[in-house]
């Protein structure tokens, strides 16, 4: 009997030993959040993987970009969202993060990115009937350009000037005001147009379509080197460039779009720390990009994610298990 009991124990133990073995590898993403792009596109990257029957399991939370950076940093999270001019200022210890200890600092200037994605963005939106259709045609016009004090607005004065709108002087009347309010004054015909921040489709935008007609209206895409030369951080902006086809399809037809729109905005990388596994960061970017297709069809947001622009204007240095798998598909 004592022989049997030894027995069972010692093939206890080489079961527990191989369920162990076959434990899945969590992998903990960090959000800005649950109704954000990047949350969808992580939930739809831990099902990837899940159907890949990878041993990597991908956890999403939403944490946002600066408390996110930290638990990285800090080895709570594993993966981060985060804008590119925000990961150069947590790295410089400015912006959000000036007031972090000088360990973290350190700890985030050990980190790499796997890729960035460009989804959610600036958007000039205007009332269909006043005829603006370039940032020209703002001149003498009312817009919003973002709450007081916000990013949004020193962005647009900026853009509006490298297009020859100098806001400062009064050529159109950009005022501090956020989309919610504006898009109820355009609605009274108080206000011309807004800025608006989001993806495609965006809330705001879709249940004021509904009330009124409005169009989208672009900067000029051969104006973006000038722009990036006027503006802090000008090397992380790009212009995202949306498909007639994808705007109709989100708002049914209700916004009048040009072959293609352009919204500025900078990409959120997926930054992750510089001791993380080759092969880990190898398996996670080419589960993804090898399925992108399926993160593409899930909506008109995530559609707009590319593997060509994967390492555009980027903050940080590329991961070397990500940047085996961009040497491999011929990615630059």
């Amino acid at each position: 009997m004592h022989i049997r009991l030894k027995s069972l124990l010692m093939a206890g133990g080489i079961a527990l030993s191989l369920n162990t073995a076959a434990q899945a590898q969590e992998v903990i993403f960090s959000a800005v959040g649950p109704t954000t792009q990047d949350y969808q596109m992580a939930v739809a990257w831990s099902n990837l993987l899940a159907d890949a029957k990878s041993k990597l399991k991908l956890t999403v939370v939403d944490n946002g970009s600066v408390k996110g950076l930290r638990q990285v940093a800090k080895g709570q999270a594993d993966i981060v969202a985060i804008g590119s001019p925000h990961y150069r200022d947590a790295t410089q210890k400015g912006g959000k993060f000036k007031e972090d200890p000088q360990d973290l600092v350190d700890a985030y200037q050990n980190m790499s990115a796997l890729f960035a994605i460009t989804t959610s963005a600036a958007q000039y939106v205007a009332l269909a009937d006043k005829t603006i259709n370039s940032i020209q045609d703002f001149k003498g016009k009312a817009l919003a350009i973002g709450r007081p004090g916000g990013n949004a607005g020193r962005v647009t004065g900026v853009l509006f000037k490298t297009h020859g709108i100098d806001l400062a002087a009064g050529e159109a009347d950009g005022q501090h005001l956020k989309y919610g309010p504006a898009l109820e004054q355009m609605a009274n015909g108080t206000l011309d147009a807004t800025l608006v921040w989001g993806g495609v489709p965006q809330a705001a935008i879709d249940n004021a379509s509904r009330q009124m007609k409005l169009n989208f209206v672009s900067p000029d895409p051969a104006m973006l080197a000038d722009f990036r030369k006027n503006i802090t951080n000008g090397e992380y902006y790009v212009f995202q460039k949306v498909p007639k086809a994808t705007i109709e399809k989100a708002y049914g037809g209700r916004v009048a779009a040009d072959e293609f729109e352009y919204f500025w905005t900078f990409p959120f990388m997926m930054v992750v720390r510089d001791n993380m596994p080759d092969d880990t960061a190898y398996e996670l970017v080419k589960t993804f990009w090898s399925n992108i297709e399926k993160v593409n069809g899930m909506s008109p947001a995530l559609s707009l994610i590319s593997k060509e622009s994967a390492l555009e204007a980027l903050s940080t240095k590329v991961h070397p298990g990500a940047a085996r798998y961009y040497q491999e598909a011929g990615i630059k």
